[in-house]
């Protein structure tokens, strides 16, 4: 029996990826010339010039030029305060001023020397191919449906990862294919816990798949390492209930330290998709980007969002073409794929959309 929770993302991320990620395969003109940005209206950054000094650019911006302290906090690239040199970005305010507040996997908020950074669970992740896992949990002690830290699982790999009864019962073809380690399962070990939560297709041709959706659960370490018996192996963390049957993928660092960094080109993109099943999304919510590593975007980067909306205009509909675009969110890539990121929100005015463009530019 699956959570009441994860099932209700699972069926509301297929249907926001049925309906929306038609857009990948061919995006309209104002998307397709990158070169055609949206005017971007009030800027939050200043391009050092020669001569600029943090304590000059606190008196310009800050109206005082003794809170150069609080300028430096909001921009932990800059690593001496009294070296900034031209072409430099130094942003005027924090990045999301408003409170952390996690919908998905725990949002750490930690401070050192006067500048704040956020330390982000993964959450989730697309991919183009579908992934080979190399593990599953296939039993545990504990006498619940939901498994979480500190609980003892039995887990096996390869062909080892269904029990016999488990192969007798059912089709090869419903069972997730494995592949061997790439050495032998020993003690101390660690592996991510994952969960695929549907395949991403086309809005015109549903046989057409573009990714495939995976929910990161947390993660366990071996414990005991048996010939005759499953291994055994404790969940060291858990963001969502694990069960029985969960799969097991060579571990990454689940944790992603969100520090942003300057964009080395101009890009145009779009949200995608969400990670929690949400219509409307605000600050420290999780999104997909339809850009990733072979578009030679970062972790760290950042875009503006933009929407045209009237403001009496159903929330979902479509402005009319005389609406300009205004800019309404940022959005920071804290994990990159091959052709899909996850990102969070750092910034939003208004509610932001599925489906909002997406624009960064380099320098900033």
């Amino acid at each position: 029996m699956k959570s009441t929770r994860l099932k209700h993302s699972i069926l509301g991320a297929s249907a926001l990826a049925l309906t929306l990620f038609a857009s990948l395969g061919s995006a309209p003109d104002s998307f397709a010339q990158q070169v055609n940005f949206v005017e971007r209206g009030q800027r939050d950054y200043h391009t050092v010039e020669r001569g600029d000094t943090l304590y000059d650019l606190a008196g310009r911006y800050l109206r005082d030029v003794y809170e150069w302290p609080r300028l430096w906090s909001y921009n932990p690239h800059i690593t001496n305060p009294h070296w900034i040199y031209p072409g430099d970005i130094v942003y005027l305010r924090e990045a999301g001023e408003g409170p952390a507040r996690a919908t998905g996997p725990t949002v750490v908020s930690s401070s050192s020397n006067g500048r704040t950074q956020l330390h982000l669970a993964v959450g989730g992740f697309i991919e183009h191919e579908e992934l080979k896992y190399v593990g599953r949990i296939v039993a545990s002690p504990k006498q619940a449906t939901m498994l979480a830290e500190h609980d003892t699982v039995w887990v096996g790999f390869g062909d080892k990862a269904y029990t016999a009864k488990e192969q007798e019962d059912s089709k090869p073809e419903d069972r997730s294919p494995m592949k061997s380690t790439e050495r032998e399962v020993q003690r101390g070990d660690t592996f991510a816990i994952v969960r695929p939560v549907g395949k991403v297709t086309d809005k015109e041709d549903e046989d057409k798949v573009l990714g495939h959706k995976y929910v990161v659960l947390g993660s366990l370490t071996m414990t005991e390492i048996s010939e005759k018996y499953l291994h055994t192996a404790e969940i060291k963390q858990s963001w969502y209930e694990i069960e029985r049957g969960d799969l097991l993928v060579p571990y990454e660092q689940q944790i992603k330290n969100a520090q942003l960094i300057q964009a080395d080109r101009n890009m145009v993109a779009e949200i995608v998709d969400t990670f929690e099943p949400l219509t409307h999304l605000g600050e420290m919510h999780y999104v997909y980007v339809n850009k990733g590593a072979d578009d030679s975007v970062r972790a760290g980067n950042r875009f503006y969002v933009f929407q045209k909306r009237e403001g009496l205009q159903n929330i979902e509909a479509t402005a009319d073409d005389e609406i300009p675009w205004e800019r309404v969110g940022q959005v920071m890539l804290i994990d990159v794929r091959k052709n899909y990121s996850m990102g969070i929100v750092i910034d939003s005015k208004r509610e932001l959309l599925v489906g909002d463009r997406l624009e960064m530019y380099e320098g900033y």
